[in-house]
C-alpha cells in the first residue's frame, strides 16, 4: 500500500541506518469484508506519553473507484501507543460509546458524506462536521471531533463518552463546519478549533460563491458546547492545522479556490484574521500540512504533501520571518508510485506529534489506493533537521 519509489526506498534505508527516519504501519485493512477498507486521514495527540491517532474506516477516496458503505463504516476508529509507536492497542470505533439513535442519525452515513456515499438521502440529521480534529486538554484529556460529533476520553484514550448534543443538526443554528486538524486548549479561552463553513447547497453555491469565512468553534466546558465566532478571510480556506505561538494563533491553510497554494493566518479572539502569502505553491492537489514549532531547531516546520507527483516534504521558517511567508525547502521524506485520485492516492500528514522527551516527531499519513485499500503508517523523525536532511541527502546523492 505504501508503494515507494525506487529512490525513496534507498533514501529511507540510508536514513534508518541512521536513526534519522522509520516508516512502519499503524492500522491496515487485513482481512477486512465489505467495501469499507480504505484507513485514511490519521491525525494524533500526545496525553503524557500514549500517543492517541484517529482515522476513517471508509469506501474509498474516489467515490468512481470505491465500493459502497456498510455498518462498519466509520469516522472514528482510535488507536493508542504507550511505547512511541511501536505497538498499538485498539482498534476502536468511538461509534461505539454512541447511544443508538445517535449512532445512525439520519442514516448510516453522516450528513456531510451523504453528497458522496448517499446521494439519494435527504435527511438533514446528523452531526454538521466534516474532516476531524483531535487535541490534549491542559488537564490531560483527549478530545476528538469528527462527522459522528465530539467524543472525551479521560484516560488517554482507554474509554471514551460522546457528547451526544454537541454540533448536532438541532442544538447547532450554523451551516455544516469543515474543521483543520488540531484542538487547542487556551486558559483564557477553552477549546478552540479552526475551520470554514461547508454547507452543502448548490443554489446557495451558485448565487454567492463558496463561502470565504475563517470560522472558529470555542467550547468553555471542555467539549459539551460550542460557541461560534467567524469573520472574513477573503478567500476560501480549507482546514486550517493552528499553533498558539508567542501570545498568538497561527494557522497554515490550503487556498482553497484553485487548491494550488497555502496561506499563513494569525488571529487574536474578536479580531479579523491576518492573512499572509507564502511561496507554498504547487500545480494542483494540496492537501492539509501539520504545522509545528520544532523545539531543537527554534524553527516552524510543516510537512507538506506535493501529491501532484505523490512525494511529502519537510519544510520550515523562522518565527522571526513569519511575515515574509518565505518558507524553506528542507528535505523529501517520501516518495511513492502512482497518480493522484487515480492509480494512488495518500499523505494528509496533518496531525503530528513531538515527542521532545524522544526527541522525534511521528508524523502520520496514509497510502494506497483511491477505491481502497489504503492503510495508516507512522513516519518518525530525528527533531534534528539538518542531520535528517544530510542523511536524505546524502544517500539520494550516492
Amino acid at each position: 500500500m505504501l508503494n515507494l519509489t525506487p529512490d525513496a526506498q534507498v533514501a529511507l534505508r540510508a536514513a534508518r541506518r541512521r536513526g534519522a527516519l522509520e516508516v512502519a504501519p499503524v492500522h491496515l485493512p487485513v482481512g477486512v469484508a465489505g467495501d469499507c477498507n480504505h484507513y485514511g486521514w490519521p491525525i494524533a495527540t500526545m496525553a503524557g506519553d500514549t500517543i492517541v491517532v484517529m482515522h476513517r474506516r471508509i469506501p474509498g477516496h474516489n467515490p468512481a473507484r470505491a465500493g459502497g458503505p456498510d455498518p462498519t463504516m466509520s469516522y472514528g476508529i482510535v488507536l493508542r501507543s504507550e511505547d512511541g509507536g511501536r505497538t498499538w492497542h485498539g482498534p476502536y470505533d468511538l461509534r461505539d460509546c454512541m447511544k443508538p439513535d445517535d449512532r445512525n442519525r439520519g442514516g448510516i452515513v453522516p450528513l456531510s458524506h451523504r453528497f458522496k456515499f448517499d446521494k439519494g438521502n435527504d435527511s438533514t440529521q446528523g452531526y454538521k462536521v466534516h474532516l476531524h480534529a483531535i487535541g490534549t486538554t491542559r488537564d490531560g484529556g483527549v478530545v476528538a471531533i469528527n462527522n459522528h460529533g465530539v467524543f472525551r476520553s479521560d484516560d488517554a484514550g482507554r474509554t471514551w463518552n460522546h457528547f451526544s448534543t454537541a454540533l448536532r443538526d438541532d442544538m447547532f443554528p450554523h451551516e455544516l463546519v469543515n474543521i483543520g486538524p488540531r484542538i487547542l486548549d487556551d486558559p483564557q479561552h477553552g477549546l478552540l478549533v479552526f475551520g470554514n463553513w461547508f454547507g452543502i447547497n448548490e443554489t446557495k453555491l451558485r448565487e454567492e460563491g463558496p463561502p470565504t469565512q475563517f470560522v472558529v468553534l470555542r467550547s468553555p466546558d471542555g467539549g459539551a458546547t460550542w460557541q461560534v465566532e467567524d469573520h472574513p478571510a477573503g478567500f476560501v480556506q480549507y482546514e486550517p492545522a493552528a499553533i498558539f505561538h508567542d501570545g498568538r494563533f497561527l494557522l497554515v491553510t490550503r487556498e482553497q479556490t484553485d487548491v494550488r497554494s497555502h496561506k499563513q493566518i494569525a488571529w487574536q479572539p474578536g479580531q479579523a484574521p491576518r492573512v499572509i502569502d507564502t511561496n507554498l505553491e504547487d500545480p494542483r492537489y494540496v492537501d492539509t500540512v501539520d504545522f509545528s514549532f520544532n523545539p531543537v531547531t527554534k524553527r516552524f516546520e510543516i510537512v507538506r504533501s506535493e501529491r501532484y507527483r505523490m512525494e511529502l516534504w519537510l519544510w520550515s521558517l523562522a518565527p522571526d520571518e513569519w511575515d515574509s511567508g518565505q518558507w524553506r525547502r528542507e528535505c523529501r521524506l517520501l516518495g511513492t508510485e502512482g497518480e493522484f485520485y487515480n492509480t494512488a492516492d495518500g499523505f494528509h500528514p496533518a496531525g503530528a506529534v513531538i515527542d521532545e522527551k524522544r526527541g522525534v516527531q511521528h508524523i502520520f499519513i496514509y497510502s494506497g489506493r483511491p477505491g481502497g485499500p489504503a492503510g495508516v503508517f507512522r513516519i518518525t523523525r530525528t527533531l534534528d533537521t539538518r542531520t535528517l536532511s544530510l542523511s536524505l541527502v546524502s544517500s539520494a546523492q550516492n
